[in-house]
């Protein structure tokens, strides 16, 4: 937004960034709109109708949430419906090169290079005379590059730092959470299987080990090794979370309200336990559930209904582990995909 000045733009903002101080107050004097991610809010609709109806600026971002893996991680065909709507001049902004330098995993702060090309995508013209799905695939086309290979950090100390908290299964011996990092180096303490992070988010394995050639191939066999598991008589998978909620004082963040069990089976998601003081069980479909954004070692997300959830297994390295299953599950039992696929994931 910063290096948009003096032109003034409203960006469309996760809700949870709303619930902290200072961007409590720092948000809304910005012009951003609040939205639920991967669920339907009318609320956002309006704001996003009266900020152009006033004649400024709205900034949209498709995917709704950090890739894990530098790799598009596809959108939610409303987008289309979206754009179409609203019949307005449409211009794609492609970042690349910001996962190689910042990705949300990290450890400590690095520097890099970050090239954003902007170019015309739709005129109100071409809008008219294309269909939703025809829409969303020019988008998905814009904005799927691979943000990897090409672009490097200046630095080369502690690139691997944190990257356990998405790299949780090992290709070698098929153990989960026995990945560790150390400065450039991601390793299994099972088996030793170990490879070194370059400045080009690629990794080079060392002598004897098994290790894909990037962090996406790695993630795409990791999310392939979960989708197996997964089958129309399963069995429910259980995990202990506490839960967090939005807080009744403004700025107060997520506040913990309880602690039970969340599961997942064919049918979607469920918790059983306590909720500000009283037994609850709520039930979120699959089909209202594509994906489970994540705060790495810390809580795996969902929205629903209008409402925002925090979930935080008793092992917080688990919450990647649930949000691969989540999407998994998603494009495996969802009856109505309403996602855009992601380019070469795994997931489908």
């Amino acid at each position: 937004m910063l290096s948009l000045y003096p032109m003034k733009v409203n960006a469309v903002t996760a809700q949870k960034f709303f619930l902290y101080k200072p961007l409590n107050r720092l948000l809304p004097m910005m012009g951003c709109i609040p939205k639920n991610l991967f669920d339907p809010d009318v609320r956002s609709i309006i704001g996003i109708k009266t900020v152009l109806n006033r004649g400024d600026d709205i900034l949209l971002f498709p995917e709704g949430r950090c890739s894990c893996d530098g790799f598009y991680a596809g959108m939610h065909r409303s987008t289309g419906k979206l754009i179409k709507k609203l019949s307005v001049p449409v211009v794609s902004c492609c970042i690349e090169g910001s996962y190689t330098c910042m990705p949300f995993w990290r450890d400590g702060i690095r520097a890099g290079r970050v090239q954003i090309t902007i170019s015309n995508l739709f005129s109100p013209e071409n809008l008219q005379s294309l269909s939703i799905d025809e829409i969303n695939m020019v988008v998905d086309n814009r904005l799927s590059g691979e943000d990897r290979g090409t672009f490097r950090t200046f630095g080369t100390r502690r690139l691997a730092e944190g990257l356990q908290y998405i790299l949780y299964w090992c290709p070698k011996c098929g153990q989960e959470f026995t990945t560790e990092t150390k400065k450039c180096r991601i390793y299994c303490t099972a088996c030793g299987n170990a490879a070194d992070l370059d400045r080009y988010a690629m990794l080079n394995p060392t002598p004897g080990s098994v290790v894909p050639k990037d962090i996406h191939t790695w993630y795409k066999e990791q999310a392939r090794y979960e989708a197996e598991q997964l089958h129309d008589d399963m069995k429910p998978i259980n995990v202990h979370v506490s839960v967090k909620l939005p807080s009744d004082v403004p700025g107060g963040g997520m506040v913990t309200c309880g602690s039970g069990v969340i599961s997942i089976d064919p049918k979607g998601w469920c918790y059983e336990g306590e909720l500000k003081g009283e037994q609850v069980s709520l039930f979120f479909p699959i089909d209202t559930v594509p994906a489970l954004p994540i705060d790495p070692n810390d809580v795996f997300q969902i929205y629903a209904h209008g409402a925002f959830y925090m979930f935080s297994p008793d092992n917080k390295r688990e919450c990647i582990k649930y949000s691969v299953i989540g999407e998994c599950a998603y494009w495996k039992f969802a009856s109505n995909v309403q996602m855009t696929p992601r380019k070469d994931s795994g997931f489908c």
